[in-house]
């Protein structure tokens, strides 16, 4: 699971910040604070990865996010000169959690794109089998291994060896990483001249970068179950923006790319469900008895959320076009707020494990009511191992986190509340805890303070209510 973005020069976060990260995520806090440009570090490499799976660049404008030039995301007080760094951590799940493993992108000016001119890969906190706890308290200090790979010509990443991480150990057994999804933003294929392949004690195949001849660093072993492991997942990343199509007449079909998803707007969720929908979803996500098909499933929790109607996704006879019929009428005859959250129900019913939802403002259009079982759905989802992030400025969305959290459907540790706040002119984030009792630790100013505010401001000063004097007859 991801657990860690590390942001320097980057925006309004000049000095390297931390944003720490859990299963369910939730970015809140005040205006131009840093909420969306924490979650844009994600869907630059979403998007890069959509343009050329190779690349040696992330792509500023692109299909998820439309960020300008090298200009406006260096941040304003550094020297264009300077580089941007992006670093992402990730780290094997539960209590027996041994695997620890980042990557930090060094970027640099190319104008309408940021070269990747650096990639730092370190590991660490690694216990595997074959080694007892004595040799790793031995080289304690010397388990954190890094390599750096730095972009020569022609999209080729060499190498760059130094002393301090040459080792005396031909590490063979790490916990599993898939090295394609670490390094799909920015290997190109010609990085295949620079692997190693080895056939470890146990007959897998691994995979290093060679840094002398009777000296290997190992950063990746391809056992059968990688595909089961943490890993990055970039190329994986669910996006709804707060700019939501509305109701429509008809709806464009369309080919689902590789990794289907509903697109930014939510454009594609018509056309998904439409030829998805015979497709199972997961178990732990089904209401009710009915058949678990995606399209059943998309009626029923419309249904649970808002008011339970039908929902058809038909095809206009040998057209190109769609047509969404709920409870038997266009979508705008039945309000907004069936529009606005189709496209996340139909994410969260189609996303599997170890990949990543990203919602922004999903509390549009809807009644606080409906704002709670929204939230009830989505930490369903987060609990079937999909990683949820969320921004949010609702007080309906917390509290229905932290009720969640009192009824056992989430673990505390499984929550991450960030407040993102301004103090003299520089961002700042907040990590309020939530105990098992959804009890809040703190309440800084502007933290979901504002009903409290406003309710004694209404208080304040008033006179006690006089009974009103009898009509006389």
């Amino acid at each position: 699971m991801l657990t860690e973005i590390k942001l320097t020069n980057f925006k309004c976060f000049k000095e390297e910040t931390s944003i720490p990260l859990s299963r369910f995520n939730l970015f809140t806090g005040v205006n131009g604070a840093g909420k969306s440009t924490a979650l844009q570090a994600l869907l630059l490499m979403r998007q890069s990865i959509d343009h050329n799976p190779f690349t040696t660049e992330l792509i500023l404008n692109g299909n998820c996010v439309s960020l300008g030039s090298f200009e406006d995301v260096m941040n304003i007080d550094v020297s264009k000169t300077k580089a941007i760094f992006l670093e992402f951590c990730i780290e094997n799940e539960g209590e027996k959690s041994d695997f620890y493993a980042s990557i930090t992108y060094h970027l640099e000016n190319n104008d309408m794109t940021l070269h990747i001119s650096n990639i730092c890969v370190k590991q660490k906190k690694f216990k595997s089998k074959g080694y007892t706890d004595d040799f790793f308290e031995k080289i304690e200090e010397k388990v954190t291994n890094s390599i750096s790979l730095e972009y020569c010509d022609n999209g080729i990443y060499k190498p760059k060896v130094s002393s301090d991480i040459i080792e005396k150990f031909i590490l063979k057994k790490l916990t599993p990483l898939h090295f394609d999804k670490l390094f799909s933003i920015s290997t190109p294929t010609d990085i295949e001249r620079y692997r190693k392949s080895i056939i470890t004690d146990d007959g897998n195949s691994s995979f290093s970068i060679p840094l002398k001849d009777d000296e290997l660093y190992v950063f990746f072993e391809n056992t059968q179950d990688s595909k089961n492991n943490d890993n990055l997942n970039f190329e994986r990343i669910h996006f709804i923006s707060a700019d939501r199509i509305g109701p429509r007449e008809f709806y464009q079909k369309t080919i689902l790319p590789e990794f289907p998803n509903v697109g930014r707007n939510g454009e594609f969720a018509v056309s998904l469900l439409n030829m998805k929908a015979q497709e199972l979803v997961n178990e732990d996500l089904c209401l009710g008895e009915d058949a678990k098909t995606l399209i059943t499933q998309t009626e029923a929790w419309l249904g649970k959320i808002l008011n339970p109607l039908s929902l058809q996704a038909k095809s206009l006879g040998k057209t190109n076009f769609l047509e969404l019929l709920i409870g038997g009428f266009k979508p705008s005859n039945v309000g907004f707020g069936y529009s606005s959250i189709l496209p996340i129900i139909v994410t969260g019913l189609i996303a599997k494990p170890n990949e990543k939802i990203i919602i922004e403002n999903p509390e549009i259009h809807l009644h606080p009511k409906a704002q709670s079982a929204l939230i009830e759905f989505l930490v369903k989802v987060a609990n079937t191992g999909v990683q949820i992030f969320i921004e949010s400025h609702s007080d309906h969305v917390l509290n229905a986190l932290r009720i969640a959290t009192k009824n056992k459907l989430l673990k505390p540790d499984d929550v991450n509340i960030l407040f993102f706040a301004q103090e003299n002119g520089n961002s700042k984030i907040i990590k309020p805890t939530i105990d098992e009792n959804g009890r809040i630790s703190e309440w800084p100013e502007s933290f979901f303070d504002e009903t409290a505010k406003s309710l004694a401001s209404l208080a304040a000063g008033q006179r006690p209510r006089m009974k009103a004097p009898k009509a006389e007859i």
